[in-house]
């Protein structure tokens, strides 16, 4: 019996060996696959660009800060922007600028993309882990959404202009809102800090109790608090900046307790959900303030 036992754990043990290799080379050919279609692919380097096709979509999908996914499926223009992101490379963009809203807007894409291809999903956690592993064709090599972010944009953020990171979407209601038109330097200032207002003013982002003496701010900017050091010192400091002296002298006192107490919205960025959970709301004061 103890013979028979020892043959089957090695047996199983094999079989386990056989498809941990058998994983790593459908891995490799996969990866394989990925090289060969970049290979394919004609690169265009531009010292500047306007996403022609990126545009149309913005324009056609983005409602009320929230994008209609549901017919965005069924157009080809994601399928024709996302041909256009892939053959026209930032290598010969100078000015760094033109190159962070080149990266604002390929990610933005690609963020609209990984949604799209998944959607009817209600919650950005339904991606699961699309934005770590999902590659996709840009200037004709495979980066990931995450590899976007990382690597490509955050280096090229000015500690200066900490609100350029609000016009990075990242796909759910708890992050800044998508434009309906492409980054572009030339209203990059006047987009970032209007994207920033926006975010800072969403209750769900900001809330301050006067009753209770308590600020409390969205986890988005603790996440990214970094950024705000060296023009604010905190994300505290920041939110105050866009509140009237008033308003800024009674949250600064040190009675008030500051923190960052809301929970992240994760729900996806979609005009029918937003519009479903705008009208259950008002339903709801209905109720509570019957006329």
């Amino acid at each position: 019996m103890t013979e028979r036992n020892g043959f089957l754990m090695k047996g199983i043990g094999l079989c386990v060996l056989a498809l941990g290799l058998l994983l790593v080379g459908f891995q490799i050919i996969g990866d394989g696959f990925e090289s060969l279609e970049t290979l394919f692919v004609k690169v265009e380097t531009p010292v500047t660009y306007r996403f022609e096709k990126y545009s149309q979509l913005l324009k056609e999908f983005v409602k009320d800060s929230s994008v209609d996914y549901a017919n965005l499926k069924k157009s080809p223009l994601l399928k024709e922007s996302m041909k256009e992101i892939a053959h026209i490379s930032p290598a010969k963009m100078l000015d760094d600028k033109e190159r962070l809203c080149y990266w604002l807007n390929v990610y933005n894409l690609v963020v609209i993309k990984t949604v799209a291809d998944r959607f009817p999903i209600t919650d950005l956690k339904q991606l699961g882990n699309d934005p770590t592993r999902r590659k996709f064709t840009v200037g004709g090599d495979k980066y990931s959404m995450q590899t976007i972010q990382f690597e490509k944009i955050q280096p090229l953020f000015n500690d200066n202009f900490p609100e350029e990171i609000f016009l990075m979407c990242g796909g759910a209601m708890g992050h800044p809102a998508i434009l309906d038109h492409p980054v572009t330097p030339e209203r990059m200032d006047k987009d970032m800090k209007e994207a920033a207002y926006r975010w800072v003013c969403d209750p769900g982002n900001v809330q301050f109790d006067k009753y209770k003496s308590r600020l409390d701010i969205g986890p988005f900017l603790q996440w990214n608090q970094g950024i705000f050091e060296k023009r604010f010192g905190t994300p505290v400091d920041f939110v105050l900046s866009f509140l009237n002296p008033d308003a800024q002298e009674t949250i600064s006192n040190v009675t008030v307790i500051k923190g960052f107490g809301l929970p992240f919205n994760w729900t996806v960025n979609d005009w029918e959900l937003k519009k479903r959970i705008e009208k259950a709301r008002q339903e709801r004061e209905k109720l509570a303030n019957p006329s």
